[in-house]
């Protein structure tokens, strides 16, 4: 009978609608679904890569979802409103970007950042989710055809937000001294005063930039912010890692970040590129985004 059709429909909708907001087990319109299968992950020796992208490895993952963007402070502020969880605060005062348990005004849509390791794994854990392992998040990165960066093979700097793409031109540290005398002393520091939130940090809205998507339709998997995942961090990781679904080493001292940020060179923003930080640090270049198994 339609009526009864009609009733049954209108109950789901009363139940599932007024579900917390944490249950995040239903549709996932804001999550790109990456099918299993085999991708390269690392880089060949004598390539452009790192040593500790090597091996490239051919590593087979199981489908999971992704998000296809950061985690927004307006949608971590619902997380440390609705649970009382820490806000986020850097070490220099000038560089928190919350005052009062909420996100300064104009910054709702930006990625969160100054979040350390235990505090992206508390919001994923919240919203029903979970941290991506270093290969779950490379292959949504970079696909299955081995490309350098998420949009294909060619550098170009107005397809990430990075320190390349503020100065208008390519920037490639060759030490810390040189990411110091950038950002600390010269024209990057000119760069975060004039632009920068709070003159101080280069974040921008996420999804700023469709021409750098990568194959699964995931944003800002170059720049922006570097992403936090779930591995332990070992720079020999590869030389005898699982070939399939490989979940990090089973311990460690510092924990795996990927994407480079604003901060970062161009090296930085391959796909491959690996990163790390200590597990308590809270950067202002580092955010993170969750994944979801697909059974």
């Amino acid at each position: 009978m339609p009526w009864l059709i009609h009733l049954a429909f209108l109950f789901l909708f009363l139940t599932f609608s007024h579900l917390p907001l944490a249950i995040g087990s239903l549709p996932f319109t804001d999550m790109a679904l990456v099918p299993s299968g085999e991708f390269l992950m690392g880089n060949p020796a004598g390539s452009e890569g790192l040593p500790d992208e090597q091996p490239q490895r051919l590593v087979y993952t199981a489908s999971f979802w992704i998000d296809r963007y950061e985690v927004t402070n307006d949608a971590y502020a619902q997380f440390v409103q609705s649970t009382g969880h820490r806000s986020p605060v850097h070490s220099t005062p000038a560089s928190t970007l919350w005052e009062n348990n909420a996100p300064i005004s104009d910054i709702g849509t930006h990625p969160v950042v100054n979040v350390s390791w235990d505090d992206a794994v508390s919001y994923c854990v919240w919203i029903g989710k979970r941290l991506p392992t270093e290969a779950e998040w490379e292959k949504a990165a970079r696909g299955t055809d081995g490309r350098r960066y998420p949009w294909g093979n060619e550098w170009d700097v107005k397809k990430a937000n990075s320190a390349s793409y503020w100065a208008g031109r390519t920037i490639d540290f060759q030490s810390g001294a040189d990411l110091e005398a950038f950002w600390i002393k010269g024209e990057g520091a000119k760069i975060s005063k004039e632009k920068g939130v709070k003159g101080e940090v280069l974040t921008m809205p996420v999804a700023s930039f469709p021409e750098g998507t990568s194959p699964y339709g995931l944003y800002d998997m170059a720049g922006n912010v570097s992403e936090w995942v779930q591995d332990w961090y070992n720079p020999n990781y590869y030389k005898d890692a699982p070939l399939s679904d490989p979940q990090g080493p089973p311990r460690g001292a510092i924990k795996a970040m990927r994407g480079g940020s604003w901060l970062k060179p161009a090296i930085s923003l391959r796909a491959s590129d690996r990163d790390w930080g200590l597990i308590d640090n809270r950067p202002s270049g580092t955010g993170f985004r969750c994944a979801k198994d697909t059974f």
